[in-house]
């Protein structure tokens, strides 16, 4: 699977994702990144070989979740403050996508959640 292909133009609008991804690997998995300048960036990584319940995740950090009928966990340190969020979604028992976003500057951690529950929102149709 592409993650690059799970974000759509349409879906990019929606996203206030003006850019277009550029494929990535991060720790030998198929990863997309979109990067808006001065504003925010998305990353969008597809592993095959991790499920949910196989993710290293500090549990103070993750919150169940749904994003359609999925399982999910939207990860972010409100005590940190940092700016980043992060929703992760099951794919069977042995594979997950995982959305970062990072604000630009750093801060407002709760809006950089607002847009990984979006972009998840976004991708989760397209994943089998």
């Amino acid at each position: 699977m592409d993650p690059c292909a799970l974000l759509g133009p349409g879906d990019r609008s929606s996203a206030g994702l003006n850019v277009l991804g550029v494929p990535k690997e991060i720790n030998g998995a198929r990863a997309c990144d979109w990067t808006v300048p001065a504003t925010f960036g998305v990353t969008i990584t597809v592993d095959e070989r991790h499920g949910l319940r196989d993710l290293e995740i500090e549990r103070k950090t993750a919150t169940k979740t749904k994003v359609g009928d999925r399982d999910a966990l939207k990860v972010s340190d409100k005590k940190a403050a940092d700016g980043t969020c992060a929703v992760l979604l099951g794919m069977g028992e042995k594979a997950s996508v995982q959305i970062d976003v990072s604000n630009t500057n750093f801060t407002d951690t709760p809006l950089a959640c607002e847009r990984a529950v979006t972009v998840a929102g976004l991708a989760e149709p397209k994943l089998p």
